[in-house]
């Protein structure tokens, strides 16, 4: 799809420049060609720029201008929520051998992660004019801020889960087993 809409872009300026030279050629009409060709390719840098391509990109661990429920795959894995709404479910993720770590932006978006207050989990949280909710009751507004499950055991195999929110809305929502599953 980059590809696309680069080879058409591209073949759109071509046109213009073209369309300017016949009308000043013809007609006798002068176009400011260069200050829109200035400002189309601005545009499309910005738009380059905030979706990796033009269109919506995404992979089936982000959410962009929509609204979805991601669950994990015990495994270290990113997610990320951008103009939207989701939730992300690691209450079900195991510990085998290693310690997982979790990556969660939220970006002008809400999200909400939910994890087994029974398993061992570290929550970052780094938030810039947002607001992330934490199970113990703080709020990161500004600043970083961080959180340890009551399943945590210092020295042994934890899952971290680093959360950055920019101007949006995280909260850590914390299940006490299964029945509380069941409820949500």
């Amino acid at each position: 799809m980059g590809f696309l809409f680069s080879s058409f872009f591209w073949g759109a300026v071509v046109i213009l420049i073209g369309l300017s030279i016949i009308l000043n050629a013809v007609f006798n009409i002068k176009i400011p060609l260069f200050s829109i060709i200035i400002a189309l390719i601005f545009i499309y840098i910005g738009l380059k720029i905030l979706f990796g391509s033009f269109g919506i990109k995404t992979s089936r661990n982000t959410v962009v201008f929509s609204s979805s429920d991601l669950k994990s795959a015990n495994k270290n894995e990113e997610y990320n929520i951008i103009f939207g709404r989701g939730s992300i479910d690691l209450s079900e993720v195991e510990l085998d051998d290693e310690h997982l770590n979790f990556e969660v932006n939220v970006i002008f978006g809400k999200g909400d992660v939910i994890i087994d207050s029974s398993k061992p989990v570290i929550i970052k949280v780094s938030s810039v004019f947002s607001g992330a909710h934490l199970p113990d009751g703080n709020v990161a507004a500004i600043g970083n801020n961080s959180y340890v499950s009551p399943g945590y055991v210092k020295g042994e195999k934890y899952i971290s889960v680093n959360a950055d929110i920019v101007f949006g809305e995280l909260n850590i929502i914390e299940l006490k087993g299964t029945e509380d599953k069941k409820s949500f």
